[in-house]
């Protein structure tokens, strides 16, 4: 329905125009941030023209910095503090992924880092547990 996008509207809209505007006005330019050589590079990636988003991959940053899933981590904390400076040095905002079910963190990355962007879950994960409670809610069969 691309023709019909809200930021038309909802209304039927020409090609032409569809285009013009979502790339003017409805994209925003996202780069994954997950390595330890764009941590080192961030200032170049992040004075970039056209990116509005630096997402840091938690996952996957964590084990490139040799402390798997150990957010809390010097290692991890200092990558993510530098990316947060070239961020507000660079007016772009600064996103965090694969961190779930952490508030102390979010928290932190949130009023700290000035983090503006969060997933806050993958789609798989929601499906996952959605169906995990429609299980557990089926009733089960007595045995005689």
């Amino acid at each position: 329905m691309t023709g019909q996008l809200p930021l038309f509207g909802l209304r039927p809209t020409p090609h032409d125009r569809i285009i013009s505007n979502t790339n003017s006005q409805g994209s925003t330019v996202f780069l994954m941030d997950e390595t330890r050589g764009s941590v080192n590079n961030v200032e170049d990636v992040a004075s970039t023209e056209g990116v509005d988003v630096l997402l840091i991959g938690s996952n996957d940053l964590s084990v490139e910095l040799g402390v798997p899933g150990q957010f809390d981590s010097m290692e991890f904390r200092s990558a993510l503090t530098k990316v947060s400076q070239s961020c507000k040095a660079h007016e772009k905002m600064m996103g965090l992924a694969g961190i779930y079910d952490e508030p102390d963190f979010q928290d932190w990355a949130v009023n700290e880092l000035g983090v503006g962007f969060i997933l806050a879950g993958q789609d798989s994960w929601f499906i996952a547990e959605r169906a995990n409670e429609n299980v557990v809610a089926l009733p089960t069969k007595k045995l005689a």
